[in-house]
């Protein structure tokens, strides 16, 4: 027995010797083996990762084994986490699905912050015997929620879902108002109510929006066009721009949180959402800044509660019980009015269940002005643990069934595989090309993108090949930082348009991707030989590029869609693509054309309220005025069609050379649909008169050209 007791006082000793860890490399290096080691051993238990970062943190925290210090490169990294969370939830929000779901937000917003406020209330007085100021200020606790869950839908690649999406717009407005709510309440207990106080609020808040969501676009794009191509610079500046707005948001009287999620929507549409910026973005975000906020949170909690009597318990309980069926409430009630699925319901009910970030700012400071005891704090602590956990096992099994549900959805909307390939003879558009390539590649296709390596058979075509090769491998590690495959092809033929056709249909090539290039001399031409002559020789869409800045820097798209394009068969396919440019950045864009043929873009789109883009009926393009106020930040696309097919229009087909002829600084991409489908004997009547008048232009100005020839001095 006293050997036994000589042990166990000597294992004391060790470890009240060596722990808490306070070395910060060795700080650093336990918590990333808990990062690495914690979600692959509970991940065998079907408990989700989350978990076993905030039960490792449980572990190691200062009320348990007390492993780790908490010390302020521990906090900064933690921090780091939290505002990170609320930016990627602002940076990978649909804009479109948000402009849909916007009241849907607003709605669910209102009944997660009164349907919990007001229960909680009533608790706070009737049960717990608070007085007015404690009960407001405890109640208002239940109204908030951190996106604790968050990682759990973007793996699951079910961000865009609409339910997603007005869960996170539901979260900036019921969190902004429990903050705002909690200076009130600070005020008027210390007694600085007053119109001064008022006045900078609102003042502050206005210039906060103003800040972050006007200037910070336009600064970005200043600094990304400046700035092109140097990747740890262009993080840097992200990961400056979150704690500023952070910043900004706490001198506005808020929490940074706010400032966090308000920079992730003014950088939206600047970012590209397939870039290699956007994945070192989210992958640094979910490997090592968020990790660090979930074992953070772990660490507050302190089972000893459990042993100290029952008063903590039944306060906990209550606590939990009324923050998880006010949530429930606010979440079914949301879906029964939009008719949500009960899966779609249950992933609001699950990100918003968790409590963490803004409900221990409120109930820190409520502490701290004297309204709340300790038996509100370790009941606080409590039920951040239980919600979080709940929040996780409901939020990854309802975003599991709708990752299959949408999954299976897709294929049905798929026509045909989708492939990319992207041609280069001359290496100097590569990373252009690559950068279009991603924005318009299909999220869910699994298919690589084929960049092509080929070179005319010459004498040195080996030497050619070789250096081209060696450009497109530089640019292929970017394909495969942003997780998407890529397969080099190498190719000498006797003409590089004949190459280019044979290793489309080896292939299966649904898309070919070229870069525009005036050929000197030849006014008849737009595009050089090679674009006329594949749009003669291949089937495929075609898609010619001329972007010369990167494409997150422009200010303005301008869409122009040939008339009669719905009739082509490609259409569907080629709209999705033109559609993925709109998204990414036509927060300010112009779509031009027929009425028909705007009906059927909108509604591919889902657009049928035709809210997402300022829509012009054109009638006929000859007389048209598009390209009278060209600006240097614009971007053209044309959606256009080959020589001979049903949507060919020849002043639309004009306007790349005319654009390119007047304005060299401006960029344009042109699309050209697969065209294979047949007409009816009506279509094809109604397309006999335009196309006789087109005729009849073109010999009109092939008349003109040949009189300036002769005329000439």
């Amino acid at each position: 027995m006293e050997l036994f007791g000589n042990n166990l006082q000597a294992f004391h000793d060790f470890f009240s010797h060596y722990l808490p860890v306070k070395n910060p490399v060795l700080i650093l290096a336990l918590t990333l083996l808990i990062i690495l080691f914690a979600p692959l051993i509970l991940k065998r238990f079907r408990i989700p990762g989350i978990i076993g970062l905030i039960i490792a943190g449980v572990i190691i925290g200062p009320n348990t084994l007390h492993i780790i210090e908490k010390s302020t490169s521990f906090e900064l990294f933690s921090k780091t986490g939290l505002l990170y969370i609320m930016f990627l939830a602002g940076l990978e929000i649909d804009m479109q699905e948000y402009k849909q779901n916007r009241s849907k937000s607003l709605i669910f917003g209102a009944f997660t912050f009164f349907i919990p406020i007001i229960i909680g209330y009533l608790v706070c007085v009737y049960v717990f015997h608070y007085s007015l100021w404690p009960s407001l200020l405890l109640a208002s606790m239940f109204s908030t929620h951190t996106l604790l869950s968050y990682p759990i839908v973007s793996n699951m690649g079910i961000v865009k879902n609409r339910a997603v999406q007005v869960s996170f717009g539901g979260t900036i407005i019921t969190d902004s108002a429990v903050l705002i709510l909690l200076g009130v309440i600070t005020n008027v207990v210390q007694g600085e109510i007053n119109a001064i106080f008022w006045t900078r609020l609102i003042l502050s808040l206005g210039l906060l929006g103003f800040a972050v969501l006007y200037l910070l676009p336009k600064v970005s794009r200043w600094f990304f066009r400046n700035i092109e191509g140097q990747g740890s610079s262009q993080y840097i500046y992200v990961l400056a721009v979150v704690f500023i707005a952070g910043y900004f948001s706490e001198l506005a009287g808020v929490e940074p949180i706010i400032g966090a999620f308000l920079a992730g929507l003014a950088l939206n549409r600047v970012i590209p959402h397939n870039s290699v910026l956007m994945n070192r973005v989210i992958f640094i975000g979910n490997t090592i800044f968020i990790p660090f906020f979930l074992i953070s949170a772990g660490m507050l909690v302190d089972f000893s509660l459990f042993f100290k009597g029952t008063n903590a318990l039944i306060f906990a309980g209550v606590l939990s019980i009324v923050a998880l069926l006010t949530k429930w409430l606010a979440a079914q009630v949301t879906g029964l009015i939009y008719k949500y699925t009960k899966y779609e319901r249950r992933v609001m009910f699950g990100l918003s269940a968790s409590h963490a970030a803004a409900t221990l700012a409120v109930i820190k400071v409520g502490y701290d002005i004297g309204l709340f005891d300790q038996n509100v704090i370790n009941g606080t602590i409590i039920l951040i643990l239980i919600t979080c956990m709940v929040s996780s096992f409901v939020t990854e099994r309802a975003a599991r069934k709708i990752a299959m549900s949408e999954k299976e959805s897709s294929k049905k909307i798929i026509d045909r595989t989708e492939r990319i390939l992207i041609p280069v003879s001359n290496p100097e558009n590569i990373a252009r090309l690559i950068d279009l390539a991603l924005i318009i590649k299909d999220n869910e296709s699994s298919e690589p993108i084929y960049p092509l390596s080929i070179v005319e058979e010459s004498a040195d075509a080996d030497e050619k090949i070789h250096v081209v090769k060696k450009v497109i491998e530089g640019v292929v590690e970017q394909i495969a930082s942003v997780d998407k495959r890529v397969e080099v092809i190498k190719k000498v033929d006797l003409s590089i348009v004949d190459g280019i056709a044979r290793t489309a249909r080896a292939y299966s090539i649904s898309d070919i991707l070229i870069s525009w290039k005036a050929q000197q001399g030849t006014g008849s031409l737009i595009f050089g030989s090679i674009a006329d002559n594949l749009l003669v020789k291949t089937k495929q869409s075609i898609i010619i590029s001329k972007v010369i800045q990167p494409l997150n820097t422009y200010n303005r798209v301008i869409l122009i869609l040939s008339p009669n394009a719905e009739l082509e068969s490609g259409f569907n396919l080629v709209v999705r693509k033109v559609n993925a440019i709109l998204k990414q950045l036509g927060g300010n864009a112009k779509v031009y054309g027929q009425q028909k043929t705007i009906t059927a873009f909108s509604s591919l789109i889902k657009d049928k309220k035709r809210e997402f883009y300022n829509y012009l009926i054109v009638d006929s393009f000859d007389d048209s005025d598009i390209l009278d106020q060209v600006k240097e930040d614009d971007l053209y696309i044309f959606l256009s069609s080959r020589k001979q097919t049903v949507s060919f229009d020849y002043h639309v087909d004009n306007m790349p050379k005319t654009l390119n002829k007047n304005n060299e600084s401006t960029s344009f991409v042109l699309f050209y649909p697969e065209s294979l489908k047949a007409l009816s004997d009506s279509q094809i009547t109604e397309m006999t008169t335009p196309a006789i008048s087109e005729n009849i232009e073109k010999v009109i100005q092939l008349k003109d050209k040949i009189k300036g020839i002769f005329t000439k001095d």
